[in-house]
Order: structure tokens, then sequence, then C-alpha cells
């Protein structure tokens, strides 16, 4: 027995104070004066006797009640010798299956030989121990598994396009360590490739894991890794027909690639191109694929690249590029004019854009504020409005169709817009922004845009920005704005202000840019970058866009209302890289596939077809062997062992345990206080 506070085991020492006033309260006789009364003096001793047995016991009753409760606080433990518990063998398998191990070398794939491996780890093992699987690169557990079910599950293993998460693997298996019985021994195997990327999550791990036996082994080949790859690739413009690509491959092997490199859309396919890249060595080159430019609607066109054959990994040897190509046409801007000086920055910045060779020839007509009418919102494509002014809102139902309808109007601010004719456009869901008061306080813009691929303004003009530092713009004023619920902010004040709203209506958009045309509020359109502002507003260069996303990122497509119109509400039909199919909402003109399936296509089942590549991060299929040193090293610092530590917890553990013992402590000191009282009673008749 032992006392977990032992220090209350003092208060035993409070028995002294009985034993103190017994003594204390010891009675004394007084003698017999007459020789007659002697004979009394026989029976006086006898009670005398009697007494001092009494009072003994009393007093060792009431001091054991005294020890009894010191010990009650001292709370009283029994040991309790047992039997040793039988140990049982837990094995957890990082298996790894990402798509790097579908390399194959002639004799046979890496994934076959992982297979071969774990299958003969497993037949070692003891046969009774619990087998737990997971697959590395689908963040799956197979878990408590017997031996046959373990090597079944193994030799059904298949490849994967997603990256593998060690941090998460070693969490699992930390969690089922603290979870296991004294005694059990926890094994831990890791068969990998160990490609770069895998190594360097090995090295910076930040938690590792507690085992009492670590195995692992570097699948890899005995020859010159011979595998090439295709990483990236861009649409760079449209010449006389013909799509112009800029494609970067990596050679990741240690074997110089000779291969051909070709463009394919449908059935259309451009001219193999010749390559040849050192080991290790990264290149960029450029395809040119015919494309009809004189169709009546904007082009989406999935591109498909591919490397002929030659290496030991066709997976990375095709790469799925989803590009946008807006149909040729001229582009009708309209300015509307309410004063002269208000529009001369705006309208200069125009002509120099109308007069530059581009991909569509920009037309400018001006436009007095009190003609502005039906007709010319039916000739044009494109409305800069210098100022919100009362006309503005008398045809506001008339530029809400022409936004519908693929228009697209831009509107500035000065510090007294007309209120009546903002209140007319936000009625009619136009307006992207309210203006609530003019403020005159000096403001610096954002140095750049902060919108993403769901918004329409993102685009390769927003990229121009940066050369022109627009944090150095000083405005002098800007509106307190009220934002539209379905508006969204591309562009901000550095206190917090919105400069540029966006408002997606049909298929146009309308903007509303928080600085005036003129020099009244800013110096923007006085500013070297008013050019490229007014680019950037008008979309000139936003002529091809590019949809493609590597695997594990978010696809977003882009849906118009024309799509949706079938469906009755919002929702698209959509076909994933796997060939199955979802129904997905519409949110703010476009769509967002968070589980694209597999590396391919993803694409609307509705007309017209919208598509998205999905494609392997860069990198993910480097096979660059590691050194056997720094492999080593990284997986002493991942697997830590204490075998000491573990056998001596056993021997402690295994064989003792503890019941606390209290409550019959309580049990003995109530009867005891119960029955002294009865006791003495009892003793002194």
């Amino acid at each position: 027995m032992s006392f977990t506070q032992w220090i209350f085991l003092l208060g035993a020492f409070a028995v002294g104070g009985p034993i103190v006033a017994h003594l204390l309260a010891k009675p004394k006789f007084r003698r017999l004066p007459f020789t007659m009364l002697r004979f009394l003096q026989a029976g006086q001793k006898d009670c005398q006797s009697r007494r001092k047995v009494r009072d003994i016991l009393i007093l060792l009753l009431r001091c054991a009640i005294i020890v009894l409760i010191a010990a009650l606080f001292a709370r009283p433990k029994l040991h309790i010798k047992t039997k040793p518990q039988e140990t049982k063998s837990l094995y957890y398998l990082g298996l790894d299956n990402s798509i790097s191990m579908a390399y194959s070398d002639g004799n046979g794939s890496y994934l076959s030989s992982l297979i071969d491996t774990a299958i003969d780890w497993v037949r070692s093992a003891d046969e009774n121990g619990s087998f737990n699987i997971c697959a590395l690169a689908s963040d799956k557990w197979t878990t408590e598994l017997n031996k046959e079910q373990t090597l079944a599950k193994i030799a059904s293993l298949k490849t994967r396009p997603d990256s593998i998460d060690i941090d998460w693997f070693l969490s699992t298996v930390n969690a089922a360590r603290s979870r296991a019985r004294s005694g059990d021994k926890v094994s831990v195997l890791v068969l990998s490739d160990f490609t770069p990327k895998t190594l360097s999550q090995f090295q910076d791990t930040a938690t590792p894991a507690f085992v009492d036996n670590i195995d692992y082994k570097l699948i890899s080949s005995r020859w010159p890794i011979n595998n090439i790859a295709i990483v990236e690739a861009h649409a760079n413009e449209v010449i006389n027909g013909q799509l112009i690509l800029n494609v970067t491959v990596v050679n990741y092997g240690q074997v110089e690639q000779d291969r051909t490199l070709t463009a394919r859309i449908a059935e259309t396919e451009s001219t193999p191109l010749k390559l040849n890249v050192p080991a290790n060595i990264r290149k960029v080159c450029q395809l040119r694929i015919d494309v009809d430019t004189v169709a009546e609607q904007d082009l989406f066109i999935p591109v498909e690249l591919s490397l002929s054959d030659g290496d030991g990994l066709r997976e990375d040897d095709t790469f799925y590029l989803a590009v946008s190509v807006p149909r040729q046409k001229d582009v009708h801007v309209i300015l509307v004019e309410k004063d002269v000086s208000q529009t001369f920055l705006l309208k200069a910045a125009l002509n120099t854009i109308s007069q530059m060779s581009s991909y569509h020839t920009v037309q400018l007509k001006q436009v007095p504020i009190g003609a502005f009418g039906i007709s010319d919102l039916d000739w044009a494509d494109v409305v800069f409005c210098p100022a919100i002014a009362e006309r503005l809102g008398v045809i506001a139902a008339e530029i809400k169709s022409f936004i519908h309808a693929g228009g697209k109007i831009i509107f500035f601010m000065t510090d007294e817009p007309s209120s009546q004719a903002a209140e007319q456009l936000w009625q009619q869901n136009v307006l992207p922004a309210l203006p609530v008061k003019c403020i005159r306080r000096s403001v610096y813009i954002e140095p750049g845009p902060y919108g993403d691929k769901l918004l329409d303004m993102d685009s390769p003009t927003a990229k121009s920005f940066l050369n022109y530092r627009f944090d150095r713009i000083l405005l002098t004023g800007y509106l307190e704005l009220r934002p539209h619920s379905e508006s969204n902010c591309v562009w901000k004040l550095q206190n917090g202000t919105g400069f540029v709203y966006c408002r997606a209506l049909g298929n146009g958009t309308a903007l509303l840019v928080n600085t005036s045309a003129d020099d009244s509020l800013g110096l923007l359109t006085k500013s070297n970058a008013s050019l490229a502002f007014c680019s950037y507003l008008l979309g000139r260069n936003d002529r091809i866009r590019e949809y493609c996303f590597s695997r594990g990122e978010p696809v977003v497509l882009p849906v118009h209302d024309t799509q949706d119109k079938s469906a009755g509400q919002k929702q698209v039909w959509v076909q994933t890289c796997d060939n199955q199919k979802h129904r997905l909402a519409v949110t703010q003109a476009s769509l967002l596939v968070s589980e694209p399936g597999d590396i391919g296509w993803v694409k609307t089942l509705s007309e017209p077809t919208k598509y998205a590549g999905v494609n392997l991060p860069e990198g993910e299929t480097d096979m660059a062997p590691p050194i056997a040193a720094e492999l080593a090293k990284a997986i002493d610092r991942t697997f830590l062992t204490d075998e000491m530590h573990s056998t001596a917890v056993v021997d402690i553990l295994g064989r003792k345990t503890y019941k606390p013992i209290w409550k019959i402590f309580v049990w003995i000191i109530i009867v005891l206080l119960v029955a002294e009282p009865a006791i003495a009673n009892r003793l002194e008749r």
C-alpha cells in the first residue's frame, strides 16, 4: 500500500492531544483515614484497575480514528500485481503511389517493384500483427487488416496524379502510437522513389513520429533515368489565323532526349517540332497551329500538347491547355461628352489606342450627353461615361439591355454625380456601386488589382499596371460608395475604399471607377499610366485567356446566361476528367469545380462548350534520385526510436496496477465514530 499525498500522514501526530488529555485527567484517590475502613481498600484498587483499562481502550479508539482520518486525506492506494499483458505488433505501411511511380525502365515499373517489396516485408511480419496501409498519394488509410487482407490490398495499388503529404502520414502514425497499449510494438515501412519534392517533405517535417522500428527502401532504376516532361504552356497571340504557343519542356532524367512535340485541336494537328534536350536542361519552344479566326463567336479551344514516345514515363508527356480566343472584329467605343474639358484627357488616351495596331480595330465615336440614345447603344460595344448625368437615368433600362446583350459600360465619378440618375441606374441593377458622398482627402491607389480568375477583369492587361507604379499616383478625392451585392471590387485605394468595381450582367459588364476622367479628383488620367489604364478598362489586350490548372487547384470555368436557361436556374452540367458528370451552381458568371477528378479535361456539357485543362504540378515527375546519405539522414530525423524507454514503461506498467482504497477508510471511520460513544458508555457501567 502507498499514499498519493503522503504529507497528510503528518496529521497522525495529532494523537498526542488525547494522550496528553488522558494523562492530565488521571484521578487522584484519597487515603482512607480510619483503620476500620481498610477492608474497602482492596475493592478500591480493583475499581481503579478497571477504570484504567477502560480509559486506555477509549484512548486507543480515539487515536485510531485520528490516524485513519490522516490516512484518508493522504489518499491510500493498494498495489496489485498483475500478469503481464500480451504484446501486439502494429504495422504501418506508407506506400508511394504518386504518378512518378509509373516510371518503367524496361524491367517493370517502379510501382510493381514497390508492390513486390511490400509483399515480401508483410510476409516476414508477425502472423498475428495488425496491418495499416496508407497510399500516400491518395491520403487514404486502410486499417486493422490481417496478413491476407494486407497482401490483397497491396497487390491492388494504383498510381494517382496527386502529391503526397508526409505530415499527414506522420500525424496518423503518432496518433495511433498514443492509442496503442503498453507493450505494443509499432513498426513502420516507407517505400518510395523519394523524388526531390518527396524528400524535401521528409527533411522539412516539423513533428517526427515515435516508433519502435522503421524500415524504408528507395525504389529506383539500375540504369540512368530517362524522362522528359511538358511542364508549362502559354498561348501568346493569334497571327494570320495561327495560334502561337510557347511550350516549356524539362529533361528530368540523365539521358539526352531527341523527341518531337505536337499540338492538336480536335482533328487539326500542328507540324511536329523536333527537340533535342540535354540531361537536366529546361527548354522553351514555340508551336503554331491553325485556328478559325473568322468565327461568329468567341472560340474556346482545347489544345492538347504531346511528346512522342521514347522515355520511361508517358503520363507527363501530355499537357492540356484551354484557350479562349475572342472573335476578330472592330470594337466600337463611344465617349459620352458633357464637357469638352472633362473628356479631353480620356479622349486623348482612347485616340491613341484606336491608332495602335492590335488584334481588334478600335473605332472611337464622341456623342454629346444630351444626344446619347438607343441608336448609339445599338452601334457601341463599349461606352465610356465620364460622369453620371441625368440623361443616363432616363435611358437606364436601355443601358441594362445593352449590357445584357454583351456590351460594356464604364462609369467615372465626379464630385457631384446626379443622385436621381444614380438611383435610376441602381434600380436597374446597372450601377456596380451607388455614390453616397464625396470625400476630399488625399489618397493613393494600391499598386495592383487583387481579383482572381472568377472575375472578368482579370486579364494580361492588368499586369502592365505594375510597370507604371500606380501606388505613386495621388488622388485628391474619392466617393464613398455602397457596393451592389453582386458586384466585385477588383481594385482598392490604400485606405481600403473600392477603386474599381465590376458587375457582370448577362453577357456584359458594368464598371465603376472611383475617380474622375479629368483632374478634378486626381491625376490618374493625366499621368503616363493613362493609356495602360484605359486599355485595361477597354479590355483591348484581353485577347486570349488561358484555363489551365495544376492538379489540386480548384478549377474555374466561365459561364454565361445562355448556358443557364436550359436548367431553369443557375446550374450547369459539367464533366470532369474522370468522365463523371456533376451539376454545379453558377457563381459570379463562373463555375467552381473543386474536385476535377484526375488530369485531363473539365468541360461544360451545354453549348457553347467551355474547357479547362488539369495537369500535373511542375516537378511532380522530377526523377532525380536522392543521395543515400541525405535520405538516411532525413529518415532518421523523421522517425525516432527509443527502445530503452519503451522497455522500462512496459516493465513497470505491465506488472503492477493501483487500486484506490479510500472508500474502505471512510467506512471504518464512520463505524468507529458511531461505536465510540456506545463503547465508552458500556465500559463506564
